[in-house]
């Protein structure tokens, strides 16, 4: 494990004196040495946050006591009061001020299991997990009813398409914590749960979750180290393959653009196919051909927290009974012999072997045969004496990447930086004829991600076009610019559109 990697973890476990809002995280700048995409920051880069913001979502006036029952305590309206929390540590608060309910008081517990990622310019306590509490919540629970939150990031592709507002994230329902727990683990990152009853926790109790160091109140500017290390596992340094490497994070962002899945290409009707959510792809006819290019990725950092609730209700009465007689062992009744392996199975060389990668060619010596190929059989011939027979295999599709692209297209979002869920961004696309030969019939198709929503009329083209927008499977549509005409080397156009993140 590299050194850095032990600083982390220490770092996290025993916690030194952290600041409260840390400036964006910083990108080396183009051409600088070691100098990255944003979307592709190294693995040292991408430390996981040593705190975790929480807000409490409830009804006006309600109020919120950290550390309840110490001398520790502070008591804090619950809007808009940001807290910092380790993770790996398990938390309760008070909530009191309860509406039509003066004097009762509830005690969530609140178990960290995540933390946030930042990325270029990302600020972690601008990214609270919502620790909702509605009036129905609260009443459900004074009458008896246990609830369970189970906080998770959403795995941006696995997003649901549809707008989700911080103040009123999204709950979906369960029957039993393990199918929560299983389908916030299925669906994103495990962040928090939340465990909520009626019952009032004894001073010891309290006590025993009032660790020093663990919580950055509102206000406060530096967070002391904690007074023990964390108390269960938590997700903080991702595990990867020592020979491929780290896997990146992605739930922190979404990418738009570029050509996913499956691969973008032309088939022999002249039709585009390939087109996935969040692709990219510009078709164009250039020496009498169609060809399909693609744009470069653009990544949006706008984290997305959804919420699975399970609600119990007690239904009976559980209590203790000492033993009332003593059941003592007996011996084994009978034994069971291993027979020995009655037949043998062996295992036979195998006859062929099929790699992954084709040879680009071939030339041998049998009969002065010769064979030339790419991904696909282009010309296979023989040689018999002075008589040459050929027969040449047209592919089924050609792919959109030859190495000498003669149109070079760019996707770039305004404004850049993270974004907030309803912010509208506007959408540009530049192509460019940057070959030697004139092409012509250029269409522009953006599939967008689930996490973008087109806003109609916003459509613009700099030249003349046909524009249409049809639904994609993600959700969102699909924006298609037809632009009629030939583009002569050197010239260029644009498309743009808005869009609001969901």
């Amino acid at each position: 494990m590299k050194a850095r990697t032990l600083t982390l973890l220490g770092a996290l476990a025993v916690g030194p004196t952290l600041m409260a809002q840390p400036g964006a995280v910083p990108v080396p700048a183009h051409g600088a040495p070691g100098a990255l995409p944003a979307h592709v920051m190294r693995f040292e880069q991408q430390a996981p946050a040593p705190l975790v913001a929480a807000r409490f979502i409830a009804p006006k006036d309600v109020r919120v006591t950290a550390f309840p029952g110490t001398a520790q305590s502070r008591v804090y309206d619950a809007v808009p009061s940001v807290f910092g929390l380790r993770p790996g540590y398990v938390y309760r608060f008070e909530l009191s001020n309860l509406p039509y309910h003066p004097g009762k008081a509830l005690y969530p517990e609140v178990e960290v299991r995540g933390s946030l990622v930042p990325r270029a310019g990302m600020k972690y306590m601008d990214y609270p997990l919502p620790l909702t509490f509605s009036a129905a919540d609260i009443e459900k629970v004074l009458k008896g009813v246990v609830l369970t939150k189970v906080i998770y990031l959403e795995d941006p592709e696995k997003a649901l398409p549809a707008q989700v507002d911080r103040d009123a994230p999204v709950e979906m329902p369960d029957t039993t914590d393990d199918t929560a727990l299983k389908a916030a683990r299925d669906n994103g990152r495990l962040m928090a749960i939340v465990r909520v009853g009626n019952l009032k926790p004894t001073a010891e109790q309290l006590s025993r979750f009032a660790v020093p160091g663990t919580v950055l109140l509102p206000g406060e500017r530096e967070l002391k180290a904690p007074a023990v290390p964390p108390v269960f596992a938590y997700w903080a340094v991702p595990m990867f393959d020592p020979i491929l490497g780290p896997k990146p994070v992605k739930e922190e962002f979404f990418v738009d653009g570029g050509d996913r899945n499956d691969p973008l290409g032309i088939n022999r009707n002249d039709k585009l196919g390939g087109l996935n959510p969040t692709d990219v792809g510009v078709e164009f006819t250039v020496g009498g051909k169609r060809r399909v290019t693609t744009s470069n990725v653009v990544v949006i950092a706008s984290p997305r927290f959804m919420v699975r609730r399970v609600e119990v209700l007690p239904s009976g009465y559980q209590g203790q009974q000492n033993i009332a007689a003593h059941s003592g062992a007996l011996a084994t009744g009978n034994i069971r012999d291993r027979q020995g392996v009655m037949a043998t199975i062996g295992s036979e060389r195998p006859t062929g072997l099929e790699g992954k990668v084709r040879a680009s060619a071939y030339v041998g010596k049998v009969g002065l045969s010769f064979y030339i190929g790419t991904t696909r059989p282009a010309v296979v011939g023989q040689v018999e004496g002075v008589k040459v027979t050929g027969a040449l295999v047209e592919p089924e599709q050609l792919t959109a990447f030859p190495t000498l692209q003669p149109l070079t297209v760019t996707k770039a979002i305004d404004p850049p930086g993270p974004k907030e869920p309803g912010e509208v961004v506007t959408v540009t696309i530049k192509y460019a004829n940057t070959g030697a030969k004139a092409v012509s019939d250029i269409v522009v198709s953006d599939s967008l991600s689930g996490r973008l929503e087109y806003v109609p009329g916003s459509a613009q083209s700099d030249r003349p076009a046909n524009f249409t927008a049809a639904e994609n499977e993600a959700g969102s549509v699909v924006v298609r610019w037809e632009l009629p005409g030939t583009i002569l080397p050197g010239q260029s156009g644009t498309v743009r559109f808005k869009a609001k993140v969901r």
